[in-house]
């Protein structure tokens, strides 16, 4: 099973007294991608070197130093991405969790295009898919050019793999950086959180991560991956022991917060 998660734009910098090493762009899982994490690197570089760096880089007025670590980004110090990526998605899982063998925990990254929550480390980065970097453009219309084959590749290792489910939990920004449809042979379910009231429902926007979060921690929590789409519904329903509601809708994996 492969589970497909976004970044956060909050990030937690690792400790440097505690810390080993820096980035390591040839030590990161998907190595055919190192020269596109490179080319990123030097421009998130130059755009923090450049006077209009915090606008474009959307670092808050209260938080000036981010700007002077992402010009110095590969000196900084680097940790799991679980340990590094914050807020409402990732306050739901444990950061010391060793993600079993059998599943797949990819995080989208507009700086490194595709992080492994097992086994990459990675600095503490301010820049999301909307940013704008010198000489790229967009930095998520930059990477959809190069991630697509990536996306195919995945593909075609869950399709002969005992699990041929891909849980896509990405908002929508991030989908188009490599998009993931289903096939023949793959299901790739899209987390689609909704709140329904009086029997009417409309999509969770606020606390759609949290959602997120929740089903990542079950489907990661349980014995063993789920094989077929109503197998990932059983498991979840199972896990969310009826708080929230799991249907299938085609290739939408609703999770239904029904209130009062």
């Amino acid at each position: 099973m492969l589970i497909l998660l976004p970044p956060s734009e909050t990030k937690t910098r690792p400790d440097p007294g505690v810390a080993a090493g820096a980035l390591d762009l040839g030590a990161l899982a998907f190595p055919e991608l190192t020269e596109q994490r490179a080319t990123m690197l030097r421009a998130v570089q130059r755009t923090a070197a450049s006077r209009d760096a915090a606008t474009k880089l959307g670092v808050p007025a209260s938080a000036p130093e981010l700007v002077e670590r992402m010009v110095a980004l590969e000196d900084e110090p680097v940790g799991p991405p679980l340990t590094v990526y914050s807020g409402v998605l990732f306050d739901q899982l444990d950061p010391s969790i060793e993600i079993p063998a059998d599943r797949r925990v990819l995080v989208q990254s507009s700086l490194l295009g595709v992080v492994d929550a097992a086994t990459d480390r990675i600095p503490a980065y301010r820049l999301s898919a909307g940013s704008t970097v010198a000489r790229l453009g967009k930095a998520a219309t930059w990477w959809a050019r190069h991630l697509r084959p990536l996306g195919s590749g995945l593909l075609g290792e869950e399709a002969e793999g005992p699990s041929p489910v891909v849980i896509d939990s990405r908002s929508g920004a991030y989908r188009t950086m490599m998009p993931m449809r289903s096939t023949p042979k793959v299901t790739v379910l899209e987390v689609s959180p909704v709140q329904e009231r009086s029997g009417t429902r409309k999509v969770v926007s606020h606390d759609a991560k949290r959602y997120r979060g929740w089903v990542t921690r079950v489907l990661l929590d349980a014995a063993a991956p789920a094989s077929t789409p109503d197998e990932v519904v059983d498991q979840l329903r199972a896990g969310f022991g009826g708080t929230l509601g799991v249907e299938l809708e085609g290739d939408r994996l609703a999770i239904v917060d029904r209130v009062s």
